[in-house]
């Protein structure tokens, strides 16, 4: 949705002020992302289209050495990472009891739902997948009826990363008896969270601290003359042709000067960015320095009138890069996407369950790894003072020493209650 109303945006600004060919081509997208809410389900599919070869080209083509002769970044990929790497999915699917255009939550000119938690939205339901080139799911989470469902090959995605999938038999061996639910889920089986046994946990907890202040919400002048603002900018700088027809699809290629663009965006957005508090966090006092001085591009395609796909290839935002290397990632739209449903047999995963394998996660060896006597590592207990302290982090007195009972210190607890 983020996609269709930016794509939108930028139809708009040059409408404004665009050459004939230019306007016609915008007008095709505009159109075309309006089309986006019209059914009952979407889905959204971000992948990695490069090649092996092409991101092992691009890691050689972008890596530095160090001053003292270390690996850079590039140095780090090798074959067994590319073909990782190529083809990795993440796609979202969206459905719905009626248009999606007419969920509360995707209205554009409701401006508070922005401000709303949705999570408990039972009229929408949704789908996370990250699955291989192969289209194996390494991950899946389900949304459906203020119920979460999670699904993990977990030793498909320590093989990913390159590790020894036995790793995955080893922790669950070693889990205690007590988190059945998470070895189902290490096991492969799907495993259900009551989302509004969550959210009933997180207002009890947050009724142990003191009553937060009201969450900033943005003034909807300042977001207007944002719109505004943004519009005026990509009217500006972007521009559209017209590239025929490829593969039965309409193929529009939309570019704009890279540093101007990036430039004139920082300028419009700075002046009101402390007025967007939830979205602007930690905004950069000057825009990047690095963003290469050429135009960039991307490449639409539109089907019978609708969006259909985008590619974009990353290698235009390096400027080290010769002619030649590539890596594309594409963006690929469904507009009848199956609706999604709540997997059949899915075990019980509570907020302890939850709580404690997160927090042994969080606490590595200290956590959950048994010693030698097969109970977890004991931590020093909490004082009152620390106690205290940790509150005012957030961290309620009761989950405050579940931790430290997990084995894990004040110094560990403080460390993951840091804000980000």
């Amino acid at each position: 949705m983020p996609v269709a109303v930016t794509a939108s945006v930028l139809a708009t600004g040059l409408a404004a002020c665009g050459t004939v060919e230019q306007l016609s081509a915008a007008q095709k997208v505009s159109k075309a992302f309006d089309k986006v809410g019209d059914g009952k389900s979407a889905g959204f599919a971000l992948s990695i289209d490069a090649t092996p070869e092409q991101i092992l080209a691009f890691a050689k083509a972008t890596g530095e050495k160090g001053a003292t002769g270390g690996k850079g970044a590039g140095d780090g990929v090798d074959e067994k990472s590319a073909k990782a790497l190529s083809g990795l999915t993440i796609a979202v699917a969206v459905s719905a009891d009626k248009p999606l255009k007419d969920i509360e939550a995707f209205k554009e000119a409701k401006g508070s739902a922005a401000n709303k938690d949705l999570t408990l939205d039972t009229s929408v339901r949704v789908s996370y997948v990250l699955s291989d080139r192969s289209g194996t799911p390494l991950l899946e989470y389900r949304q459906v009826d203020a119920k979460g469902y999670l699904h993990v090959d977990a030793k498909g995605l320590v093989k990913l990363i390159g590790e020894d999938p036995s790793q995955v038999d080893s922790v669950s061996k070693d889990l205690p008896a007590d988190l059945g639910p998470v070895k189902d889920a290490l096991a492969g089986k799907w495993v259900s969270l009551d989302l509004q046994e969550l959210a009933d946990a997180a207002k009890k907890d947050d009724g142990k601290k003191a009553a937060p202040s009201g969450a900033p919400t943005a003034d909807p002048e300042a977001a207007k003359q944002l719109l505004n603002s943004l519009k005026d900018v990509l009217g500006r700088t972007v521009t559209y042709e017209d590239k025929g027809k490829k593969d039965g699809a309409e193929h529009i290629w939309m570019s704009a000067p890279a540093r101007q663009l990036v430039d004139e965006v920082f300028k419009a957005v700075k002046p009101v960015a402390d007025k967007f508090p939830q979205q602007f966090k930690k905004f950069p006092s000057q825009a990047p320095s690095d963003v290469p001085d050429r135009k960039v591009g991307v490449d639409l395609y539109l089907k019978d009138g609708a969006f259909s796909s985008a590619t974009f290839d990353l290698a235009q935002l390096e400027s080290k890069v010769e002619p030649g290397v590539n890596f594309p990632v594409k963006l690929a739209f469904n507009r009848s996407a199956p609706d999604v449903q709540a997997p059949a047999d899915a075990v019980k995963l509570t907020s302890d369950d939850l709580m404690k394998a997160v927090l042994g996660l969080a606490a590595g060896p200290g956590g959950l790894t048994p010693g030698a006597s097969g109970t977890a590592t004991t931590a020093t207990p909490l004082t009152d003072a620390q106690l205290k302290e940790l509150a005012k982090l957030g961290v309620p007195e009761s989950q405050a020493r579940a931790f430290n009972a997990l084995g894990m210190s004040f110094e560990d607890i403080k460390e993951i209650s840091q804000p980000s």
